[in-house]
């Protein structure tokens, strides 16, 4: 199995995992055979990888981060949110904690928490889907952080609701399909401030929760906002969300602009730690998140092009390559895999849409 773009899928190759819409529907089963009419259908529902049957032996089976029913469980609470407080000014705090100790439990279950974001993006209702992947990536740094399971389900729900302050912002702005004005920017900027408006005279809403929702965006060096806070001065589960909300932001695909590689996005925020982030908080992030996929097609310094098979926690830029083409370009036929943990005189140079 091997994880392909979408724009590189041809007419009979068999998928190799389901492919479900953003709100959980089945939308092509494994192992049907893709012809042109299904392609224009994935590219239709703006599904950008998929996972193809090519050689059994090239990678393991991947497993889910979350289940298509918790996800899409997860995406129907923070919609039901978002309306019941525009409307009714009112969150139903229980049913946030009953699908974010879902979360948490099948995260907890699995034996590595080693992600792959990829697995959970949902490119259409970008709010929505931004606030699930923020999530999950949040609830990841605090089991990371050994967090006790009161101290996962508060920070998990104010990464649910950090955005909520978004309802104040025109929808025009919110959606524009270009890149925002001074004008503009500074109007999305009161979400912060406005969101925490909205929940911190809330009974059922923990002070913690409020503060995430406030500060997601002040900055470790004091350049942030609303309050320009800096340092410790900011809660520790802010910096945690504010860590994840930049990452899911970098990555995700936009309207007016497609997402950066996850290895661009992690060198950003390096090159940003302990100037935007708490760099000790960075380096609990780069050990578990999954920057290249099991599956992704990838090229070395060598010129050798190969499938990502394993990666490593200690080692997430350097994981073992099955090798597919030499470096004149010519398939090979015996089985070579290359542990880049081993030759520290190689590396990943590029990701390729196929090899």
């Amino acid at each position: 199995m091997i994880r392909l773009d979408t724009s590189a899928a041809a007419p009979g190759m068999t998928l190799a995992k389901s492919v479900y819409t953003k709100e959980g529907r089945l939308l092509i089963d494994k192992g049907i055979e893709l012809k042109e009419f299904y392609i224009e259908k994935l590219k239709k529902y703006n599904i950008d990888h998929l996972y193809i049957n090519w050689n059994k032996e090239i990678t393991p089976e991947i497993q889910k981060i979350i289940t298509i029913e918790t996800k899409g469980a997860v995406l129907a609470a923070i919609k039901d949110t978002m309306m019941n407080i525009h409307i009714k000014k009112e969150i139903d705090m229980q049913k946030l904690l009953t699908v974010v100790t879902q979360m948490i439990e099948e995260l907890m279950n699995q034996g590595s928490i080693l992600l792959n974001l990829t697995d959970i993006r949902s490119i259409d209702e970008y709010t929505f889907g931004h606030c699930v992947n923020v999530c999950v990536l949040s609830l990841m740094m605090g089991i990371a952080l050994s967090y006790k399971k009161e101290d996962l389900q508060t920070l998990g729900m104010g990464a649910l609701l950090h955005d909520i302050g978004k309802i104040g912002v025109k929808n025009e702005i919110l959606t524009k399909p270009d890149v925002l004005t001074t004008v503009e920017y500074e109007e999305i900027k009161k979400h912060t401030s406005f969101g925490y408006g909205l929940v911190k005279h809330m009974k059922e809403v923990k002070q913690e929760i409020s503060w995430v929702i406030r500060d997601h965006h002040e900055r470790y060096d004091g350049r942030g906002y609303p309050n320009g806070l800096f340092g410790k001065q900011i809660h520790e589960f802010p910096r945690i969300v504010a860590i994840c909300d930049v990452y899911d932001a970098l990555t995700s695909n936009r309207v007016y602009r497609k997402g950066i590689p996850p290895h661009d996005a992690i060198e950003y925020l390096i090159t940003m730690g302990n100037h935007q982030f708490d760099y000790d908080l960075v380096k609990i992030f780069l050990k578990y998140i999954s920057i290249y996929p099991v599956g992704t097609f990838v090229k070395l310094q060598s010129g050798e092009e190969g499938v990502v098979i394993n990666t490593y926690e200690d080692w997430p830029t350097r994981p073992v390559i099955r090798v597919v083409k030499d470096a004149s370009g010519n398939l090979i036929k015996l089985t070579k895999n290359i542990d880049l943990t081993k030759q520290l005189n190689n590396g990943i140079v590029d990701i390729l849409k196929a090899v």
